[in-house]
Order: C-alpha cells, then sequence, then structure tokens
C-alpha cells in the first residue's frame, strides 16, 4: 500500500468505526471485543483488496457485511469453547453452550454443569448425531447447510435432529442429571 492508499484507508476507518462499532454491538458482541470485531473487519477489506474510492452507500454496505459475518464467526467461535475458557475470559457459558433455541429443549440451559452435561454427552453420541448436533443444534446451521456438509438428504437430518431432541429431552428430565 502507497502513502495515499494509507491515508484513504485510515480516512475510511476514521468515518465507518463507529458505524461498525454499533452493528458489532447490536449483534452481541461483549464490549471487550468489539473492537477486535472491527479491526478484523478492516483487516478483512485491506487482505481482499476491495477498491478504496468505492461511493460510500457501496462502501458501507461492504462494510457492513463483512462486519455482520465476524460477528457470526465470534458467536460460531463462542459456542465451540469449553465453559472453562469463557470463564477465564469472565464471559458466561450459558449465553454460548447451546445456539438458537429448539423447540421441545427448555428455553435456557439453568446451570454450567447441566451445559457441561449437555456438551459431553453430545460427544459421546455415535458419529452421525454428533455431527448434527454440532452443526444444527449448536452452530445454528441450517438443515440445506448441514445435508450439504454431511451429504445426506433432508429427511435423514430431520430424522436424526428428532432422535437428537428427544434423547436430550429424556435427559433432561431424569431427577438424577444435572
Amino acid at each position: 500500500m502507497n502513502t495515499e492508499d494509507k491515508m484513504r484507508f485510515e480516512a475510511i476507518y476514521l468515518e465507518y468505526q463507529d458505524i461498525l462499532r454499533r452493528i458489532a454491538y447490536n449483534n452481541d458482541i461483549p464490549l471487550d471485543y468489539i473492537d477486535d470485531v472491527v479491526q478484523d473487519t478492516f483487516v478483512a477489506y485491506a487482505r481482499y483488496e476491495y477498491a478504496l474510492d468505492l461511493p460510500p452507500e457501496r462502501m458501507k454496505l461492504l462494510l457492513t457485511k463483512i462486519v455482520k459475518s465476524r460477528c457470526m464467526d465470534y458467536h460460531r467461535k463462542m459456542r465451540r469453547r469449553t465453559t472453562e475458557e469463557l470463564e477465564e475470559e469472565g464471559l458466561s457459558s450459558e449465553d454460548y453452550c447451546i445456539g438458537p433455541r429448539t423447540q421441545g429443549l427448555p428455553e435456557f440451559v439453568v446451570s454450567k454443569e447441566r451445559c457441561q452435561a449437555i456438551l459431553k454427552e453430545i460427544e459421546h453420541m455415535p458419529e452421525n448425531w454428533k455431527d448434527v448436533a454440532v452443526l444444527k443444534l449448536i452452530e445454528g446451521r441450517s438443515t440445506r447447510e448441514v445435508c450439504a456438509i454431511l451429504n445426506i438428504t433432508e429427511k435423514a437430518c430431520y430424522s436424526r435432529v428428532g432422535r437428537i431432541r428427544k434423547y436430550l429431552e429424556n435427559l433432561l428430565h431424569k431427577e438424577n442429571w444435572p
């Protein structure tokens, strides 16, 4: 990057950083990580060598798409982390243990122990169940995405999700289960 491009890039950063911070905040990024997400957005912009002279509307649209993608990446990454890692950073493990609300399962995981127990159960599931559970229930991917990744039919995916939910619901209703 030459000096003129560096100055343009800096001007773009100064102009759009506040907007991107608000978008990250509205996408439930913890305050401590907002700067990281915004920085990653600009790094991606520079890495892919997008034009520095785009019209303002296109520039804002492109940066918005990148920051939203970085927010999704952050949340996916957090869902995969262990509760111990989250606690070390002072984050609540319950926010990241189970992805989107799933029909039939409780609205939220009541305790860290229960969350850990559910994740442990998923780890010990048969491989074909485990893959679907991680992609669909934890990462929150669409059925179409799960089918493409695992090379299975939608019917097979729905069937496995149904069996997994029933299995987890039965565990949650056991008296001696965490």
